[in-house]
């Protein structure tokens, strides 16, 4: 997956600024900024900077959801243990912005943090393009809200992001496999989405219908 993670990132434009790194001493870096421009050199400063060169092959981990969700901090305890990988802050801004990445060693999985959803920007369908491109490479996303109900804009945008990926992704990444020599089956090429959804006073889905509901 590392090889087509690659692949697929050449289509954004790579920026000759000097990579960023994430404030108080967080270790997670800036992968692609929010103009779509790539932040490493190559594949091996891509590598290099996780820390994974002596890995033969990773999965791909990314995580969405609406601006002050708590992405960031999600990733900070189901991946690393409570460690500050990606960074946090208590200001109502979004503190994410563009896509941050980090490796976990003990699962061999590069984690990826995207900017929230519905948050200012200068450029939606800037900000939208990009995590398109995320979830192209992603093995697992995970949906973050910390929404009472499941609100329309979530399902718009998983609906949005599938028709996307079955237009455009699904033809490039079975002709990437296939130049690889890999044989994947065609189910296997989209990620695993999971929806964490963290309520107070709300019933889980499903919850007390046998597994269904309504």
């Amino acid at each position: 997956m590392s090889d087509i993670l690659m692949k697929e990132m050449e289509s954004i434009s790579i920026s000759p600024t000097k990579p960023e790194e994430c404030p108080d001493g967080a270790r997670s870096f800036l992968l692609v900024d929010e103009q779509e421009s790539l932040q490493v050199r190559d594949e091996t400063d891509f590598v290099d900077r996780l820390g994974c060169g002596d890995v033969a092959g990773v999965k791909v981990l990314s995580i969405f959801g609406n601006t002050g969700d708590g992405k960031s901090h999600t990733l900070n305890h189901i991946l690393f243990s409570g460690e500050s990988v990606f960074y946090t802050s208590k200001s109502p801004s979004s503190c994410t912005v563009g896509v941050w990445a980090a490796y976990d060693p003990s699962l061999g999985l590069v984690a990826l943090d995207t900017e929230g959803l519905l948050g200012a920007a200068a450029n939606q369908n800037q900000r939208m393009r990009l995590l398109l491109k995320v979830l192209a490479v992603s093995d697992i996303v995970v949906y973050r809200t910390r929404a009472e109900r499941l609100h329309n804009d979530m399902y718009q945008f998983l609906s949005n992001a599938s028709g996307a990926y079955l237009k455009h992704f699904t033809p490039e990444l079975r002709a990437l496999s296939n130049r690889c020599g890999l044989d994947v089956p065609l189910s296997s090429l989209g990620p695993a989405v999971i929806v964490f959804q963290e309520t107070t006073h709300t019933q889980l889905l499903a919850h007390g219908r046998g597994g269904k509901c309504t």
